[in-house]
């Protein structure tokens, strides 16, 4: 399903650091976008807000709204993880969780979606 996505005064920080400045825009539905800028402007912390990847970093924080077909994304009560199961992100490199293990973030989607495997079957998924 295409997602609508409207961004108004976003700042993005790590700690003290403002590493996105007041950003505004509007993405319609079944439209394509593209973040282009040279290395460390902000486009892979930019895309992390947008489903709630963000605050996984210790001392993260969004301030504005993003708001996907009419849901304020950090509004009180919406779920991270609904957030992440509708909204993906694809990256050039391989770009793992930071506060996971290689072992735990081979394993996150599986996890995510409650499958119920044995110590053996995860050791065995995450080998492969």
């Amino acid at each position: 399903m295409a997602k609508s996505i409207d961004v108004s005064d976003v700042n993005i920080y790590y700690g003290d650091f403002l590493a996105v400045a007041g950003v505004n825009m509007t993405i319609r539905a079944r439209s394509v976008t593209a973040f282009i800028g040279p290395s460390g402007c902000g486009k892979s912390t930019f895309l992390r807000s947008l489903n709630r990847m963000h605050e996984v970093i210790p001392g993260a924080r969004v301030e504005g709204k993003i708001v996907v077909d009419g849901q304020d994304l950090y509004e009180p009560g919406v779920d991270p993880v609904t957030v992440r199961r509708q909204i993906g992100m694809v990256f050039q490199r391989p770009n793992p969780f930071p506060t996971m293990s290689i072992y735990d973030n081979v394993i996150a989607g599986l996890r995510l979606n409650a499958r119920k495997m044995s110590r053996s079957e995860a050791d065995d998924t995450v080998e492969r």
